[in-house]
């Protein structure tokens, strides 16, 4: 039986491990906003950290519904049939969402383009707070 080195146990090994998925992977609150992402997610944004951590989902893939009303991502009226919003609250209320399918429109270099995702979510805590793991295949 294999034991696992006491290193894998730090904080370190999971940041790698955590970076080392190659699928796009958030960790989100309830209302989509992220706090953390892994490398993969990095690259598909190509954005800084200050432009993406506390911001929410619509507004840093560039959702064209994020820009239909000045609150931004989940209060313009298309935003409430949102699979990816859908997905993650009902992980919020503990209930795991595996491969849901969602066509997205987003905004890439001045043109509308659509794109099919699959959404996973899984809810988890840390300390006294709750997240959701959102992960999102399909984006390129």
């Amino acid at each position: 039986m294999n034991r696992l080195p006491v290193e894998f146990l730090e904080q370190g090994f999971h940041r790698v491990l955590f970076d080392a998925m190659p699928l796009p992977i958030f960790v989100v609150d309830d209302d989509v906003c992220i706090f953390d992402y892994n490398a993969a997610a990095a690259r598909l944004l190509g954005k800084g950290k200050r432009l993406i951590v506390r911001h929410r989902g619509g507004e840093v893939l560039d959702c064209i519904h994020a820009a239909e009303t000045p609150e931004g991502c989940g209060r313009a009226p298309a935003c409430r049939d949102c699979v990816v919003r859908k997905s993650v609250r009902t992980a919020a209320r503990g209930r795991r969402v595996a491969r849901q399918r969602v066509q997205m429109e987003l905004v890439r270099n001045g043109k509308t383009t659509p794109l099919d995702l699959q959404v996973t979510c899984q809810p988890f805590n840390y300390g006294q707070s709750s997240f959701i793991l959102l992960v999102l295949e399909g984006l390129k």
